[in-house]
Order: C-alpha cells, then sequence, then structure tokens
C-alpha cells in the first residue's frame, strides 16, 4: 500500500508539472511601499509641505484633523483632535500623480512640527483621471456659478450685522460647486481665520469625540481672506460629489481673525437633492 501511495504522487507531479511552477512564478508579485511615521498634536500644527498641490487626501481616522493652510495649494495641516488618537495612517495623492503615505501618531510635543516631503528618484505614481478638470477649466465654471441668480432658500446665519447664506448648489462632470455669499453691514472689516466644511452627525453626545470628516475643496473661487466692511461678496466653492448619510449634515464653518462673529451654515442631504445642472 505504502508503494502504490509513492508511485501516485511521482505520477501527479508528471503530469502537473506547472503546479508548482505557477506557485513559485505568479503572473504578478506584490511590493510593500514604505510609509514615513507622522507625529501630531492636539495643541501645535503639524505643516506637511508637498512639491505639487494636493489632489486628495484620506485618513485612516477621523480624529485626525486636516485643511489646506490659507492662499497655498501644496501645504497640507495636520492636527489630533484629542490626546485619544489611536495610531492610524494618513495618504495624499498631489496634482501630478505623487502618492505619499504616512503612519500617523499621537506625540504631545511633536520632533518635526514643518515637514518639507522630497520624493525620491523611485517615487510612487498613481494614474489620475483624465476628466478632472484643470484649475483654469475649474475657475472659469466657478465665475459661471457666482454670477449665478439665488436658487435655495433658507440657509443662511446672520450675527453682528455679519452674514453667510447659500445661494445655490450646481453640479458638473461629478463636482458639485456651492455658491455662497458673505455679508459685512458694518464698519469693521472681517478677517477670516478659517473657512472649513465638515461632514458630522446631527447630534453630538456628551463626552464622546465628535465625528466630523472634512471636506477638502478642490477650488475656492473669490476672496477667502476678508470681508470688507460695508460689502457683500460671493464664494463658489467646488468639491467632488458626495451625499449626505441619514443623522448627519454638512457644516461650513466661518471664523474670524481675532474675534468673535463667527459663522457656519448647516446643509442637509435635502438641499444637495436640489443641486442644478449647470448651463
Amino acid at each position: 500500500m505504502k508503494t502504490f501511495r509513492l508511485v501516485f504522487l511521482f505520477i501527479t507531479f508528471s503530469v502537473n508539472p506547472d503546479l508548482l511552477s505557477a506557485q513559485q512564478n505568479p503572473e504578478f508579485e506584490t511590493k510593500p511601499i514604505a510609509s514615513s511615521q507622522l507625529q501630531i498634536s492636539e495643541q501645535m500644527t503639524t505643516n506637511l509641505i508637498f512639491p505639487h498641490a494636493i489632489k486628495s487626501v484620506d485618513r485612516g481616522n477621523r480624529s485626525i484633523l486636516v485643511q489646506k493652510a490659507k492662499e497655498t495649494e501644496n501645504i497640507l495641516q495636520v492636527k489630533a483632535e484629542s490626546k485619544a488618537l489611536p495610531n492610524s495612517n494618513l495618504t495624499v495623492i498631489t496634482e501630478e500623480g505623487g502618492f505619499y503615505s504616512f503612519r500617523v501618531e499621537y506625540q504631545a510635543i511633536p520632533q518635526a512640527l514643518n515637514l518639507k516631503i522630497h520624493p525620491h528618484i523611485n517615487e510612487v505614481r498613481v494614474n489620475l483621471e483624465s476628466s478632472i478638470p484643470t484649475k483654469p477649466q475649474l475657475e472659469t465654471t466657478a465665475k459661471a456659478v457666482s454670477l449665478k441668480n439665488k436658487s435655495i432658500q433658507g440657509v443662511r446665519q446672520h450675527r453682528f450685522l455679519t452674514g453667510m447664506i447659500l445661494k445655490g448648489i450646481y453640479i458638473e462632470k461629478d463636482l458639485l460647486y456651492f455658491q455662497i455669499n458673505l455679508q459685512n453691514q458694518t464698519n469693521i472689516p472681517y478677517d477670516i481665520d478659517q473657512f472649513r466644511l465638515f461632514i458630522r452627525d446631527n447630534k453630538q453626545r456628551k463626552r464622546t469625540a465628535s465625528q466630523e470628516l472634512e471636506q477638502i475643496p478642490i477650488l475656492i473661487y473669490g476672496n477667502a481672506q476678508r470681508i470688507p466692511a460695508q460689502s457683500a461678496q460671493t464664494l463658489v466653492v467646488a468639491l467632488p460629489k458626495f451625499t449626505i448619510p441619514d443623522q448627519k449634515h454638512l457644516k461650513i464653518d466661518l471664523m474670524e481673525t481675532n474675534g468673535g462673529r463667527h459663522l457656519q451654515l448647516k446643509i442637509k442631504n435635502k438641499h444637495l437633492m436640489k443641486a442644478k445642472i449647470l448651463h
């Protein structure tokens, strides 16, 4: 019986010589891509300076807070929401296809706060969709949106004779364009410290971290630095298309530098469903 088993195995491998070679020489192979370590704190801002404009950002954990530095396209500012940040990761893709991966960990005092990213000769590249509009094309579309008449009612906030109003939402080529009017009816100019967008829960429970998913604009068209005294102006914000889950909303925060005239808008999924096709 033992002799029969040995002969059977010999015949099997003789008839199927590719069985082993297929396992040893697959048609493709996986090659690990190294990640860089990134330390962040809830009290300090870490600045990542990329060689090209930032195209997209993905956070492994929502407790990682990110935003583009004002008036820049290639600087990403990163903070931790709290000391309870678990180890996570951050992925950034730049407009020419550069791929950057970071292992993120909490550190009360990060070893480095400003990091200039130097791509290697063999830097990983990704293929970006050619259908994504160029910046001049985005600006042309945003300008057209800025000139549109108001098409949405009831999404506004006024405080201290300043105001922020959602005038309309438009869609073109899988991009959403938000038309926002900013008003300042005082004699004191309004210097903008932050203009940020988040998807967040409608109700925030006490003693739990706020679950916010920041939406990083592809383009902000208009003056996002200052609202002069006795003036009104329009911003157009371009974002990749999305919808809002139940029990959540899109929050738009406008915060004043060294001041208290903070404004915010709450945009629900029913408002997104009213997005108009741009003609």
